[in-house]
């Protein structure tokens, strides 16, 4: 019985696939622009090349010459929400393709976004950009945040949205 149940288990999980759950830690900004935001990552990408993703975003700072900017952000300077984001990682290239597919955004600061992202042969850095409003000016650099520490980063940043 207990050999079944071994086995029974071990088809469950080949069958959802492993997941390789990486956390990472940077900016976004635009070109030109004082756009700013700071963001942790939280990274799973399974054996056949999925990915889903949660980016924690921090607003920091808006573009000043832009009136209607300035009144959307207005008094929300260090509020947080999240973006859930799904694509897809091509080993061989190390091309990292997401695109935004939801919101927790309770202060309205945020966006879905389509990245077109590189992941450094290390897996240390992720870099690219961002379609942000039909432009792929938005820009990101982010480092890998190691161990449980990074994880522990990501739930504390995860829960100050819920407070």
């Amino acid at each position: 019985m207990k050999q079944t149940c071994l086995i029974f288990s071990l088809l469950l999980l080949l069958q959802s696939g492993f997941a390789q759950t990486s956390y990472y830690k940077g900016e976004w900004t635009e070109v030109n622009k004082n756009d700013l935001f700071t963001g942790l990552f939280k990274i799973d990408v399974k054996n056949d090349g999925t990915v889903n993703a949660e980016f924690v975003w921090t607003y920091l700072a808006i573009d000043s010459a832009s009136l209607e900017l300035l009144d959307l952000y207005k008094g929300k300077k260090g509020k947080t929400g999240i973006e859930y984001a799904e694509g897809y990682l091509n080993a061989k290239t190390n091309d990292l393709l997401l695109e935004g597919k939801s919101l927790d955004d309770p202060h309205v600061i945020l966006g879905n976004d389509k990245y077109h992202l590189k992941l450094s042969s290390d897996n240390k850095v992720i870099y690219g950009t961002s379609d942000t409003n039909g432009t792929n000016e938005g820009l990101i650099y982010a480092v890998k945040l190691k161990g449980t520490a990074g994880e522990k980063e990501f739930l504390a940043a995860r829960a100050k949205l819920k407070k």
